[in-house]
């Protein structure tokens, strides 16, 4: 069962309204528009709603009763807002039309924005996919950090060029926002709402704001239009109903303290969206913990000296005062409060650092920044000296690479690589290259002139920009870090990440590293642990690790990594593992990264990932990339944007066994040979603590066994899917044996083919149907094929599977936590 968890606070965001929304009517017309008017360079003035304002006057023009969008290349967003409406409790409406059904990439996206303010906004968005699937989700965006509010949803199927498709969305109320949308191909009756939810989180969008059209094509779809028509917006008015008397409450009496109470605590993170996980996953929230206090124990509080003694009564005022004085076996404890610090744990010291009971604790790289003064429309802060390595790759100075596919930084967003970070009131600016191109929402440092330049209005909001790169730099062996929150530091690539360490036998528990310019922990050296622990919002990797043999990764949400829209390809994503032996993930979850969720690469050896849900990433949801053996057991892998589990170069044996992988974009399961080979030294991922060649890294897939997987939906070309780009093996060659597997798709023909099964020389041969491919091959017999399938959640899925399912080995039983001999399709 899928149920919506607890990560590090509470989800601020329901996909099913916990109460009932209060009843609205609809008011005054705000937009009506049926673009009867013929413009070029822009879409001019709606009848009602007044000139719109759009980022690319020469991709807009109006004609023949339609406002295009002309995309001037893949990769581009185009946006039409109308600046003078501003509502809150607004509906909306839009006629959209694809002219041309997408063959290849990840489609084309259109939608409106509401409450639009100072770069952030809800978005309803249909999708248009190849083969004309159209989908339809729910975002908030607050700068440039996106949220999932609703996960897409399949709409319909088979969608003709020049259909026609109607989206409606409407937001109301301040806390909880709600917020509704459906959409439906013009000519069908109208649904009722195909996605609510309610949107608690301290990032939501309570007030008024502004109205508009948005599009963005797939960098990997072929340059093309979209077309708006009968754009709409009235102001919705609650009906408002004669409460019941409240009861009146009981008085309660809060006990006395037993130590001085502590100063106000930091404000928290933004929330993180976990919906569709199936358990509580990533730290407890930072202030929650209650780790005992040692006797002895190093003591630091904000408002103590480090000329003090270090105790409870007289307690230091640095952490970095308590490192330097600890000795080796101590416990250092903080005191509430944020702590302004780049510390380094001395070499041959064995430290612990946590968090004191029930106390809210983070170290914070960022600083009030207060001297704002007005410059025409933008503001400006004099004074700031703060200039940041911005190389692009782990070596420092180098630049980016010229390899088509392989480059760190996309186009679409040149400042990535920049660790400069502002934020007005806890949401996040977007740092743009010059003062020309500052707008509401965005940010230009000046370093000549010592300047921060900032387009949305400070006033009455707390701004803070990162001057800090480096939290903590471990020098010893067995550091612990525990119930701190670690934030806002701004660490170049190079730099590896906020906290590195490379020691081994380190634990981090309960810890959270947010927000930081690029990732949030590198981790190095053997016997390394991280449970419940929640990176979110780091700009390239939540975690990242090399080395780092015996890793485990218990309990971690990676949530919204790669918030700066670096290229998926080499590094980026919730977490990324190289070089390491030995290795297991569990009980974790990956979701809504903007690129791959998990990632293990170049010669990772004997990995387990069990019990993990990754979901609606931007890029794959689990890859294993030329590395070897491999199981990985009870794992939900769903609606990411491309493939969902992702099988390249992987020997050595791989069980996959008891998997849910369904409503991928790409491939729900794709197993693929490339020309890379483990004895060609010039092949790059060799792991050189190894012996040349390894004859444990061949590089050479399989053999893999498929078990008692259900492999549902999704827009790729098929359902199973093992290709050679090679042209070297045949997929009975490498070993590959599918078998007891339930397999479901909408019709007959989408995904295209049952399977693509590798014949070595020449082109894979395909199949349309399981027994076709059963006949062919000898594989899958014990398996079954339901069409015509309707989209389900992965809850329906779990509890309709019906089909054989093999019996558990003792070693998969072990793993995935049931009795040796249970026959079980898909995921618990």
């Amino acid at each position: 069962m899928l149920v919506a968890v607890t990560a590090a606070c509470v989800p601020a965001i329901s996909a099913a309204a916990a109460t009932a929304a209060p009843a609205y009517s609809v008011g005054s017309q705000l937009v009506s528009d049926a673009f009867s008017r013929t413009t070029s360079n822009g879409w001019g003035a709606a009848p009602v709603g007044g000139a719109y304002a759009v980022n690319a006057a020469s991709s807009f023009s109006t004609a023949s009763g339609v406002g295009t969008m002309k995309f001037p290349a893949p990769g581009a967003t185009l946006t039409a807002s109308l600046p003078s409406v501003t509502a809150a409790d607004v509906t909306t409406s839009a006629t959209i039309d694809v002219p041309t059904i997408p063959a290849s990439g990840n489609g084309v996206f259109a939608g409106v924005e509401l409450r639009a303010t100072g770069g952030s906004y809800y978005r309803a968005n249909i999708r248009v996919g190849s083969g004309g699937v159209l989908t339809l989700t729910i975002v908030r965006v607050n700068g440039s950090t996106q949220t999932t509010v609703a996960p897409e949803v399949g709409i319909a199927g088979g969608l003709k060029a020049g259909s026609a498709v109607q989206l409606q969305f409407q937001a109301t109320g301040s806390n909880p926002v709600h917020l509704q949308a459906r959409a439906w191909v013009a000519g069908a009756a109208q649904p009722g709402w195909q996605l609510t939810a309610d949107d608690s989180s301290s990032t939501r969008l309570s007030g008024a704001g502004s109205i508009g059209a948005w599009s963005y094509l797939s960098g990997a779809t072929p340059v093309q239009s979209v077309q708006f028509d009968a754009l709409t917006a009235s102001a919705l008015t609650a009906v408002v109903a004669t409460p019941a008397p409240a009861p009146t409450p009981t008085p309660t009496t809060a006990p006395a303290p037993s130590v001085p109470a502590p100063g106000p605590a930091p404000a928290a993170s933004p929330s993180i969206d976990t919906t569709g996980t199936r358990f509580t996953t990533g730290s407890a929230p930072i202030g929650s913990t209650s780790y005992p206090v040692p006797s002895g124990a190093i003591v630091v509080s904000p408002s103590g000296s480090d000329s003090a003694a270090g105790t409870l009564a007289a307690p230091y005022a640095t952490v970095q005062k308590a490192l330097n004085a600890a000795p080796s076996g101590a416990t250092i404890v903080l005191r509430q409060g944020s702590y302004h610090e780049s510390l380094t744990v001395p070499g041959s010291k064995k430290l612990t650092v946590q968090s004191y009971p029930k106390e809210t604790v983070y170290l914070d790289g960022s600083t009030v920044v207060s001297n704002w003064a007005q410059s025409g429309s933008v503001w400006k802060a004099t004074g700031w000296n703060h200039v940041f390595d911005s190389s692009p790759t782990f070596t420092r100075g180098a630049a980016d690479g010229t390899t088509p596919g392989w480059q760190w930084i996309n186009p679409a967003y040149p400042m990535a690589s920049h660790p400069d970070q502002l934020w007005v009131g806890g949401t996040a600016m977007k740092q743009v290259a010059s003062a020309a191109q500052v707008t509401a929402g965005t940010f230009f440092y000046d370093t000549a002139a010592q300047t921060l330049v900032l387009g949305t209005n400070p006033s009455g909001a707390e701004v803070r920009a990162s001057d800090l790169q480096k939290a903590i730099t471990v020098g010893s062996a067995g550091f612990t870090l525990k119930g701190v929150g670690v934030r806002r530091y701004a660490p170049s690539v190079p730099d590896m990440g906020a906290v590195t360490d490379y020691q081994g036998g380190a634990t981090f528990e309960n810890v959270s590293f947010t927000d930081n310019a690029t990732t949030g922990v590198s981790l190095g050296g053997a016997g390394n642990t991280l449970h419940d622990v929640t990176v979110a919002r780091n700009g390239l990797l939540g975690v990242q690790a090399n080395y780092a043999d015996g890793l485990r990764l218990d309990g971690v949400l990676a949530s919204g990594n790669d918030a700066e829209h670096f290229n998926t390809s080499p590094v980026s994503g919730g977490v990324k593992i190289t070089r390491s032996r030995t290795v297991t993930v569990e009980n974790s979850a990956f979701v809504d990264n903007l690129s791959h969720g998990l990632w293990f690469d170049e010669s990772v050896y004997d990995l387990t990932v069990v019990h993990d849900d990754s979901l609606r990433n931007a890029g794959n949801g689990i890859v294993l990339e030329i590395s070897a053996k491999a199981t990985i057991a009870d794992d939900v892998v769903s609606r990411n944007t491309s493939d969902g589990l992702k099988l390249d170069d992987i020997g050595g044996g791989v069980q996959v066994w008891n998997n849910t992988l369904t409503d991928n974009t790409g491939r729900n399961l794709d197993i693929t040979q490339d020309a890379r080979r483990g004895n060609n030294a010039s092949d790059a991922g060799h792991d050189p603590r190894q012996a040349f060649p390894d004859p444990t890294m061949t590089w050479i897939t399989g053999p893999d066994t498929i078990r008692d997987n259900i492999v549902s939906g999704g827009t790729g070309n098929c359902l199973l899917c093992v290709e050679d780009y090679s042209h070297t093996y045949s997929a009975a060659q490498l070993g590959i044996d599918p078998d007891d597997n339930l397999y479901r798709r909408p019709s007959t023909s989408a995904p295209t083919w049952f399977a693509v099964w590798s014949r070595g020389a020449g082109n894979p041969a395909v199949y349309n149907t399981l027994a076709a491919f059963t006949a062919a091959t000898g594989r899958d017999a014990h398996s079954t094929l339901v069409e015509n399938a309707p989209v389900e959640s992965t809850t329906q899925l779990d509890a309709s599977a019906t089909g054989a399912a093999a019996a558990l080995p003792a070693a998969i039983a072990a793993l995935v936590g049931h009795t040796a001999g249970t026959a079980h399709l898909g995921a618990w």
